[in-house]
């Protein structure tokens, strides 16, 4: 069933990511919930020297399907209630702890996306509410002190093509909001 996600921006293409999952995988209501494939532009290296997926487990994929049921809009077929699982808020929450530890690994290499994926995990810690990276980064940076805000600020600014990236020079203060967020984050849960 394709679905899209109503906040999808237009200013400039975006990457294709698709996830599988099996019905009968998400009718058992496990966590983490299983996909049976996926596939995004990390991947592509992967795919094209011929690797295949495998089925797995993931933390990630639970709160995919969680901000899929509220906010997905089928393109053809049953509307999502009928096809995707309630992902129970203890399932949600304990997704955030579990994701937690491997997004702040990641946080060198992508800086942009670590410290948005972060200020949404907080904004939905808090709020129980799905928003788009933007809008979660827009809240975050009212409860941030001005260097953290700022820094939040340019990864927002990244993400909406406002403008170049720079970590390079932005190093040391990703890793303070990213440290600071993440607290935040725990706190919350």
């Amino acid at each position: 069933m394709p679905f899209r996600t109503p906040h999808c921006r237009a200013r400039r293409p975006r990457c294709l990511e698709v996830m599988v999952f099996c019905r009968s995988d998400l009718a058992r209501g496990d966590y983490p919930a299983r996909a049976e494939f996926v596939y995004g532009e990390w991947l592509r290296e992967a795919f094209e020297t011929g690797e295949s997926p495998v089925p797995e487990g993931d933390p990630e994929y639970s709160l995919v399907l969680a901000q899929a049921r509220d906010e997905a809009i089928a393109l053809c077929g049953p509307p999502r209630n009928e096809l995707l699982p309630e992902v129970p808020p203890e399932h949600v929450r304990q997704a955030m702890r579990d994701a937690l530890p491997d997004l702040l690994d990641g946080l060198h290499g992508d800086a942009r996306n670590v410290l948005l994926t972060l200020a949404r995990m907080w904004h939905t810690a808090r709020t129980g509410k799905f928003v788009t990276k933007d809008a979660a980064a827009t809240w975050a940076m009212r409860r941030l002190s001005g260097p953290d805000a700022m820094t939040l600020d340019h990864a927002r600014g990244a993400y909406l093509g406002e403008l170049a990236e720079d970590w390079q020079s932005r190093a040391g203060a990703a890793r303070q909001v990213a440290g600071r967020m993440a607290e935040y984050v725990r706190r919350s849960l």
